[in-house]
């Protein structure tokens, strides 16, 4: 039996004259194409959001909203993936129209009264778009599950011509996270257990991360690093750091006392920001002096114990948070003393 070429395809056909739809209908559907049909500008941009059509066939002369502006509606929905949109347009539409209806959006025309077997072409070019522009979005889907927000921003600027400046100096809040003594946990676990507990421990954390405005940077073993930027960067580091702990202690699955202890460093300060690494290799992550205190501030951790620095307690409402000075450090790497707080953390 020979496959249907629209075969789960999903086309919305937008037209106001019912004789139309019934001939779209007659010529689609043998096809194997399941169609979709609406009379007018605000029914169609009604199922376009409720049924997603994998194409739309959009007629431009209807009463109330016409096509255009069906179209501009349609593109202007950040919630709206991309769906091709062929316009039905009469002959005497002018040269003028046609180039406006591609300008907001459109990816083609079919002229009215259609041929049947250019209509069908036309479909199958738009399609193969389709599928092209669904198979790069999985991929950056699935893309950004491996690398960091601020990797993906580049490499998307990169694939699109656009400038990328060497580097820049930026004031963020840089937090880290570990496990205290994962080395000895681990030691006596086999090496899938150690990797499910592990992929456990560090999903539980990246979901409360990115739950306050916070952006992975990198995950090292059972280490994560975390950016914070914008005026409220300290105080959701802080929020975020005890969101930590209390969810490693409250996990309904069966993280250990072990493994849910934690240790936490914040601080806040200038880094530089930009793309490290070979033509072959590349990341883009921030580095100086402020992410290398909050590592040693996190080395210096105990368990479910959280500090941070002068720098970011400078940037929140001592009424908000409570915390106590556990004096003056001498961190590794650090020439000078650095004065280090300790969150006091609720019951």
């Amino acid at each position: 039996m020979k496959k249907r070429p629209g075969r789960h395809r999903k086309i919305l056909a937008v037209d106001d004259e019912p004789k139309n739809i019934k001939l779209i209908e007659a010529i689609l559907i043998p096809e194997g194409y399941a169609v979709e049909t609406a009379t007018s500008g605000q029914e169609a941009l009604d199922k376009v959001r409720a049924i997603k059509p994998d194409l739309i066939l959009l007629d431009i002369m209807m009463p109330g909203m016409d096509g255009y502006q069906v179209c501009k509606n349609i593109r202007s929905d950040a919630s709206i993936p991309y769906i091709p949109i062929i316009f039905f347009t009469a002959m005497r539409t002018d040269q003028k129209d046609m180039i406006h209806g591609l300008d907001i959006g459109g990816d083609d025309y079919v002229l009215k009264p259609f041929d049947t077997f250019e209509l069908l072409s036309r479909i199958r070019a738009a399609l193969r778009i389709k599928g092209l522009y669904d198979e790069l979005a999985l991929t950056k889907t699935e893309l950004s599950r491996y690398v960091s927000l601020s990797t993906l921003k580049m490499v998307e600027k990169t694939t699109l011509g656009k400038n990328i400046p060497s580097g820049e100096t930026t004031y963020v809040t840089v937090l880290f996270s570990d496990v205290r003594g994962f080395t000895n946990i681990a030691e006596d676990m086999d090496p899938a257990e150690v990797f499910e507990m592990l992929n456990l421990c560090l999903s539980k954390q990246i979901r409360v991360v990115e739950g306050h405005q916070g952006i992975i940077d990198k995950l090292t073993g059972d280490e994560i690093m975390a950016i914070f930027e914008g005026q409220d960067m300290a105080r959701n580091a802080l929020q975020c750091a005890v969101s930590i702990v209390n969810t490693l202690c409250s996990s309904d699955r069966c993280l250990t006392a072990d493994w849910v202890g934690v240790g936490i460093g914040i601080n806040t300060g200038p880094v530089y920001v930009g793309s490290i690494g070979s033509e072959t290799f590349k990341d883009y992550t921030v580095v100086g002096n402020t992410v290398n205190i909050a590592a040693r501030l996190c080395g210096f951790a105990k368990k479910f114990q959280i500090l941070f620095t002068e720098s970011t307690r400078d940037l929140i409402d001592a009424k908000e948070f409570g915390y106590t000075s556990v004096g003056n450090l001498s961190l590794k790497g650090v020439n000078a003393l650095t004065e280090v707080f300790e969150l006091n953390m609720v019951d």
